[in-house]
């Protein structure tokens, strides 16, 4: 049976955040999903060839025609990324880029539901709200019915590249002010962000409703 409903996560860090708060809304669904990791694939950004513009076929040989397929037989999809430099990433941003194919003329991707995930790389860190509109704006493009935006509180890099501390270029002055320690409890988990994980459950559990409702009609 196809996946009803895909996780796309353009997070490239391995069970990120992203990951895990993309996996909570598949899971509270019950639906058939399928989880899917960009940075796994070989996907560009669009090139703007027009070639798929008399089937809505990408031609680009890499890997976003066979994910492509899975995208229009699926009900729905939840899209997260994370967001360095104040933005969507670029992995989710050269999978929504790629989405073109799919719209023009015919709009397939029309009707479909969708949730999307953001994650910050700090407390208060700019781009958060920044980077989920994106994500948000490029999925309604396509037609779809964006039902909620999660927004989690992520972890910089500098917290684990080994010179945080001290580096002058550190995010770490500007996230946790003079205390820039890299210590256990400045981490953070997204099962911990009682809000936010509850709200997954509460979007993939209606995405589900939305679903059976149209197979019922």
């Amino acid at each position: 049976m196809h996946p009803q409903v895909l996780g796309i996560s353009g997070s490239p860090i391995k069970n990120s955040n992203t990951d895990r708060l993309i996996r909570a809304v598949l899971d509270a669904s019950g639906l058939v999903a399928e989880f899917i990791k960009l940075s796994d694939l070989q996907v560009r950004p669009c090139i703007a060839c027009l070639r798929c513009k008399t089937d809505n076929v990408c031609k680009v040989q890499d890997d976003f025609p066979p994910l492509a397929a899975k995208v229009r037989r699926a009900g729905a999809i939840v899209v997260g990324g994370y967001t360095p430099y104040g933005a969507a990433d670029g992995f989710v941003k050269a999978f929504l880029e790629r989405l073109f194919s799919l719209r023009h003329q015919n709009g397939l991707n029309r009707g479909k539901l969708a949730v999307v995930v953001a994650t910050g790389i700090g407390r208060g860190a700019p781009g958060l709200d920044e980077g989920s509109n994106q994500i948000a704006h490029a999925l309604k493009l396509e037609g779809m019915e964006v039902l909620g935006q999660l927004k989690a509180v992520g972890n910089p890099e500098c917290m684990v590249c080994g010179y945080g501390e001290t580096c002058p270029m550190s995010a770490l002055p500007w996230i946790f002010g003079d205390d820039t320690q890299v210590t256990q409890e400045k981490f953070s988990r997204v099962e911990d962000q009682s809000e936010t994980w509850q709200q997954a459950q509460q979007l993939g559990a209606q995405m589900a409703a939305r679903l059976r409702a149209r197979l019922a009609m």
